[in-house]
């Protein structure tokens, strides 16, 4: 007697660069686009944010108002970036416990 295993799989066809149109697939393609957009621009913002809050402080010359808006900026670009990795974390998560594969890159020839 087989036993057959049925395993579901959310597939990002957002890097072969072809919206798909198999029906059911195309929101997992646009929630897919949508999180590495996001992730891909807020680790842009990070490293902006606390290039400035560095620059800031290193130029504030003593003066606290200056050296707090300083820190202010980078403990704030730090905090972003353990907002974006626990995201991925939770991503990560989320693909073991439903055994789905959200951000599993699929090529055409591969269908």
């Amino acid at each position: 007697m087989k036993i057959l295993l049925a395993q579901n799989e959310i597939i990002n066809k957002a890097i072969s660069g072809s919206v798909p149109t198999d029906p059911g697939r195309g929101l997992a393609f646009y929630i897919a686009t949508l999180w590495q957009t996001v992730i891909t621009v807020g680790g842009l913002a990070f490293i902006i944010y606390l290039v400035w809050g560095g620059i800031e402080y290193l130029t504030s010359g003593g003066d606290k108002a200056r050296v707090d808006d300083a820190q202010k900026k980078i403990t704030s670009s730090v905090i972003g970036i353990v907002i974006l990795v626990a995201s991925y974390g939770i991503t990560y998560f989320v693909q073991q416990v439903f055994k789905i594969n959200i951000l599993k890159p699929v090529f055409p020839n591969a269908l």
